[in-house]
């Protein structure tokens, strides 16, 4: 399982984000260490970082109103439930602004982060 403080030492190095962003994220990952744990899922620190980091772009595609493409809904089958369902559950615990709401592209493209933790 991935270190907390070394993950947010290295996204900053690999990324621009304000402190702002990076406690959300840190916030996040304190969570998605939770969960993960709850279904013995070991992600590895490489993988911790790159969640990190598509979780910061995912928080400017909040800022600026923007969305990933449309996904297909058969996409969908290529994932397992648990993936899905961690990736769901870590977007819960997100304050989105009372005028977003989550999108299945949000969804399908942070399980496949999880899905990857799996096969390492």
């Amino acid at each position: 399982m991935f270190n907390l403080n070394e993950v947010m030492e290295e996204i900053p190095q690999k990324t621009e984000a304000s402190a702002e962003k990076l406690e959300i994220v840190q916030t996040l990952l304190t969570d998605l260490r939770l969960m993960s744990e709850d279904i013995s899922l070991s992600i590895p620190h490489t993988k911790a970082v790159i969640i990190g980091i598509h979780l910061l772009a995912f928080l400017r595609r909040v800022d600026l109103d923007e969305y990933l493409p449309e996904i297909e809904p058969e996409m969908f089958e290529e994932l397992s439930t648990e993936s899905i369902e961690l990736s769901k559950r870590l977007f819960s615990s997100y304050q989105f602004p009372p005028t977003r709401k989550l999108d299945d592209a949000e969804v399908f493209f942070l399980a496949v982060h999880f899905e990857a933790a799996k096969s390492n």
